[in-house]
């Protein structure tokens, strides 16, 4: 028995190559202290989401997927309002479903704190609102780098609304140098790239019947590169969702109709 016992020991070691065992079970013993917590969060706003919680957890391989909801799901807790302690909104288990499914391939803080918004977003008093479906299946395409650029949009673009209500942007002209810091990226091209799916996608808005592009322009050759941006109403809205937010974009941003003042 000592004979084997030695040899199953050395075949763990054997297999264990680069000493990543301790890391690992550090990382198990995280996760679950992490499950417990998310568990009983989730529990309260959306059970049969919880329950689908439980069999990411069991399933030993998804251990780093489980890793990323969790941190989704804590950093949704911080944007929920609880009233004396008590929880009284739910969310529709197919939208939770969809964030949990998405969300957990996520491991870039700022991605995480878009889905929890979502989360928050999703909850309401009847468990009937569907309509954060929308947003999750735009944010799961987004990049890191799109995702800095929308928050940086919506946050310092001029921001209006109509006589309905209804948000619109004026767009922007941000110099390379900007972008760059913005983004956190030095590469011009994927920068290109980044601007032309963002367009595709309905994000950013232009072309010629806007009077501006939805990217790069290319005027004098002397003259610094720049790029004129402007979020569409949808990319707003996203926003505005990934904050946790479940009012209006008009109630988010605090904007009252001023009368033709859309330019």
């Amino acid at each position: 028995m000592k004979s084997f016992n030695k040899m199953e020991a050395h075949n763990k070691k054997s297999l264990d190559l680069l000493g990543l065992a301790p890391y690992g079970e550090a990382i198990k013993l995280s996760i679950e202290k992490g499950f417990e917590g998310a568990q009983a969060i989730l529990s309260r706003i959306c059970l049969p989401a919880a329950d689908e919680l439980g069999l990411l957890f069991q399933d030993k391989i998804r251990h780093w997927r489980l890793n990323n909801i969790i941190k989704i799901i804590q950093k949704a807790e911080g944007k929920l309002v609880f009233e004396n302690d008590n929880l009284n909104l739910t969310a529709h288990p197919r939208v939770i479903k969809e964030i949990i499914d998405n969300g957990s391939w996520c491991d870039n803080d700022e991605l995480q704190n878009m889905w929890a918004g979502l989360i928050t977003s999703s909850c309401n008093e009847l468990n009937n609102d569907d309509g954060n479906l929308l947003f999750v299946d735009t944010l799961k395409r987004l990049t890191v780098i799109q995702v800095r650029l929308l928050s940086y949009l919506c946050c310092n673009c001029t921001l209006s609304v109509d006589k309905n209500g209804l948000i619109f942007a004026k767009h922007i002209v941000l110099g390379l140098d900007d972008l760059l810091k913005i983004t956190g990226t030095d590469n011009i091209h994927r920068l290109d790239i980044e601007f032309d799916n963002l367009a595709s996608i309905k994000i950013l808005k232009g072309g010629m019947l806007d009077g501006h592009a939805a990217g790069f322009t290319f005027n004098d050759p002397s003259e610094e590169m720049k790029a004129e941006l402007e979020p569409s109403p949808f990319a707003i809205a996203l926003y505005v969702r990934a904050q946790g937010f479940r009012g209006s974009p008009k109630e988010y941003f605090k904007l009252e109709y001023v009368g033709n003042n859309k330019t």
